[in-house]
């Protein structure tokens, strides 16, 4: 579930032979510049938000209003605007709360080594709805967890709070690095991966939470992997080694070889081994992302001219066009999602001279654009339900939005080219 960059055919020989010595980026592996019954909290166009209301002061409470502003289906109140004897309520005041115009309220409190959390759906009466403990020790993961059940109450589907997102920090003194880190989704808890003066790059997250990454630390832009370690070199082919990702049911990585002297697609083992090779043409091939079976996958080729996404069966062979508009797209991710949530590849496309992101269903052939007219936006990649997509923006790094591209909130600055991985355990 994660999408990788392709070039043209002459940036795959300035990546070869340049993109190491000269400490930068080039366009192939990195920041390019190219192009039912309704849910309350699906936020779709029409659909209003529900009022929440969390009068708890504390970092759990923090958690939680972030959590639920992140969701795309709740309007968070100020907590401001709430009153003193509501806030400071020892039972639960239903007429209070619909008097300032809450629809739903989340308490929470310690109690003795737990957090304890209720959910009142003021439509349901005065009763809690959800009622949670958890241990006391992380908070975080406590308040995610509640979130999660609390989107599990009004969609029938668990929320994704506390997922990873792996991504890309540079920096640039003495001199140009880039390294691999891992976040929650919310911006919080993040953890380095790599830490080095080398670039490392095109991150992915395995369905074990296997961290995928492409790395010069050796010279050559060799596959690693860490899991939960060290990094371990996995594959060290002459040339390039580049995107890899692990399907959903682990054991084998998709990713691109120029071994035999032309970019395509093969699959390798967790040793480096290849399996097969999935792509055959004189056209540069590369950018895979499997489909939730691991069944197809998705992947950018120029062979049509300027890049175009593409899917083909996960054995290779039979490569049909997807995006039929626009003259450059690029880094595709097929949603993991379940249902109609599946048949959404989400892309980065040119619209003139600049880029946004654009999501194609694999049925109907159905294109929407998801960002417009905020900066440069890049690297789409799908939350585990593909309810929310985060992505890279020249606003100032990534971004979280829903499947429509609305509520667009900023989780982390100067990150780049972010991966979401599975649901938290």
């Amino acid at each position: 579930m994660k999408q990788t960059l392709l070039g043209t055919a002459v940036l795959g020989g300035l990546l070869l032979a340049g993109a190491y010595r000269a400490g930068r980026e080039t366009q192939v592996i990195g920041e390019a510049s190219a192009a039912p019954e309704e849910k309350r909290l699906e936020n779709r166009e029409g659909v209003t938000l529900l009022q929440l209301a969390v009068p708890a002061g504390d970092e759990v409470a923090n958690v939680l209003r972030r959590d639920a502003q992140l969701s795309a289906g709740f309007n968070v109140m100020d907590r401001k605007s709430i009153p003193g004897a509501l806030i400071k309520e020892t039972g639960f005041n239903k007429q209070g709360w619909v008097d300032i115009g809450a629809q739903t309220v989340i308490k929470n409190a310690t109690d003795g080594g737990q957090l304890r959390f209720l959910l009142y759906d003021l439509s349901k009466g005065d009763k809690p709805v959800l009622s949670r403990g958890f241990p006391a020790g992380d908070i975080r993961t406590a308040a995610h967890k509640f979130m999660n059940e609390v989107i599990k109450y009004y969609t029938g589907t668990p929320g994704v709070f506390g997922s990873r997102v792996a991504f890309v920090r540079t920096r640039r003194s003495p001199s140009v690095s880039k390294n691999v880190f891992t976040m929650e989704m919310d911006g919080g808890n993040v953890a380095g991966i790599t830490s080095n003066r080398s670039l490392n790059i095109l991150p992915s997250i395995g369905p074990g939470g296997q961290v995928i990454f492409t790395s010069y630390a050796k010279r050559n832009p060799d596959l690693w992997m860490s899991s939960g370690g060290g990094p371990v070199r996995v594959s060290q082919y002459p040339g390039l080694n580049l995107g890899g990702v692990m399907n959903p049911s682990g054991g084998s990585i998709a990713l691109t070889l120029s071994k035999d002297g032309n970019s395509e697609i093969y699959t390798i083992d967790t040793s480096g081994n290849v399996q097969s090779r999935l792509t055959n043409n004189n056209a540069i091939d590369g950018s895979p992302s499997w489909s939730p079976a691991g069944n197809q996958i998705a992947f950018v080729s120029n062979r049509a001219g300027g890049p175009q996404v593409y899917r083909m069966g996960s054995a290779g062979g039979n490569a049909a066009r997807i995006t039929k508009t626009g003259d450059y797209n690029q880094s595709p991710d097929w949603s993991p999602g379940e249902g109609e949530y599946s048949e959404w590849i989400a892309y980065a496309g040119r619209d003139g001279s600049r880029f946004d992101i654009f999501k194609v269903n694999v049925q109907t052939g159905e294109q929407a654009r998801l960002t417009s007219g905020g900066g440069r936006n890049l690297d789409p990649s799908w939350a585990p339900d593909g309810r929310l997509l985060a992505f890279s923006s020249s606003r100032g790094g990534i971004e979280i939005a829903n499947e429509n591209g609305q509520n667009q909130i900023q989780v982390m600055k100067a990150g780049t080219t972010p991966d979401w991985g599975p649901r938290a355990l």
